[in-house]
């Protein structure tokens, strides 16, 4: 392992790799200009790289299989022209999954991202083709979860339309951007450059649901069931508490499945080497919802993560932990976090042994 940096400039490394990773659009379905500059970006340290479709993985050495989703929300046009967000659009388009959009849905999303510059781009080499704006979003008449834009060109079915919006500057002790999650896959470059082994797998289609089946998919062909698989992604909070004390987020389950014991104390022991605050996620929610009913109130989920869909799947053959970053405005592209809690994050993945 290479000697860390100090804090601050550990923070800037992550920082400036995410603002990078940014720049590469990937709308859920349709990953593959950021995929393949991960691929690019990995081999540059002299990692053997695989490119199997909807997967880029990265061999670093012997260790623990680094596992974050790259993903992200957006649209992509219908067969009529018409924007459609993509999370939907996926699933009953490719998947076939007849998924419907309630109205609360909708105004969410709208709330979340009207007046949001976007930008349509190639699908295959992210070659960005005219820019946009978003109006507003609302069900079509035909129950499509439809955006709104000003400003664009008509396109071609098929395009995906992404979010142009960078990592705003570190203002008021604040990180913002849309951090869900080239932050976690930053933060595995700048660990690969210090010495990080193991072997690092970008999974494309999360936000679906369907990024559990691609890992298990690889898994097979290679003949392996792993229990020391590690999932970095960011995770939810009501406000800003737990990012401002800097803290690193565990789980012992989620709302499918239960996690593997022996790897969620390796993570423990990590974080704890790295003198960062832990709160377990699942003892949280636990609490909250005691709280919850004791005033008559709708208790909160458990919560689905990656892990949780991969353990259940493959029937815990498959397992592992998760290391979270704790962020607020959570799926919008003004997810917030610290400095603190981004350099908790890379200090923990850099300690586990």
């Amino acid at each position: 392992m290479s000697a860390i940096p100090a804090d601050q400039a550990l923070f800037a490394r992550v920082l400036a790799k995410t603002h990078e990773y940014l720049d590469f659009p990937s709308v859920v379905g349709h990953e593959t200009p950021f995929l393949d500059h991960l691929a690019r970006d990995f081999a540059a340290l002299g990692a053997r790289v695989e490119r199997p479709r909807n997967l880029c993985i990265a061999h670093l050495g012997e260790g623990p299989v680094f596992l974050a989703h790259i993903d992200r929300h957006g649209a992509i046009t219908a067969e009529d022209g018409v924007p459609v967000y993509a999370a939907h659009a996926v699933k009953n388009e490719k998947y076939a999954e007849a998924k419907t959009v309630t109205a609360a849905f909708a105004e969410t999303v709208s709330g979340r991202y009207t007046g949001e510059t976007v930008f349509a781009y190639d699908r295959k080499t992210g070659g960005r083709i005219a820019y946009g704006r978003i109006k507003g979003a609302g069900l079509d008449a035909t129950g499509r979860l439809a955006l709104t834009l000003e400003g664009m060109i008509a396109l071609e079915p098929g395009t995906p339309v992404a979010f142009a919006r960078a990592l705003g500057p570190v203002e008021a002790g604040f990180v913002s951007g849309q951090l869900d999650n080239p932050v976690s896959a930053a933060a595995l470059r700048v660990a690969a450059e210090l010495g990080l082994k193991g072997t690092v797998v970008f999974t494309a289609e999360e936000e679906i649901g369907r990024s559990a089946a691609h890992v298990l998919g690889w898994l097979a062909a290679g003949g392996e069931e792993r229990r020391d698989i590690v999932v970095l992604d960011t995770t939810p909070f009501d406000d800003s508490a737990a990012a401002l004390a800097g803290a690193v987020i565990l789980r012992r389950r989620d709302a499918t499945a239960s996690f593997n014991p022996g790897m969620v104390a390796r993570l423990e022991q990590a974080a704890s080497a790295a003198r960062a605050p832990i709160i377990f996620k699942d003892s949280f929610i636990e609490r909250e919802n005691d709280a919850r009913a004791r005033r008559s109130q709708p208790l909160k989920s458990m919560g689905l993560t990656e892990l949780g869909r991969i353990a259940a799947l493959s029937s815990g053959r498959c397992n592992g932990a998760t290391l979270q970053i704790p962020t607020f405005n959570y799926h919008s592209n003004q997810e917030s976090t610290t400095p603190r809690a981004v350099t908790a994050f890379a200090r923990t993945l850099l300690a586990l042994e």
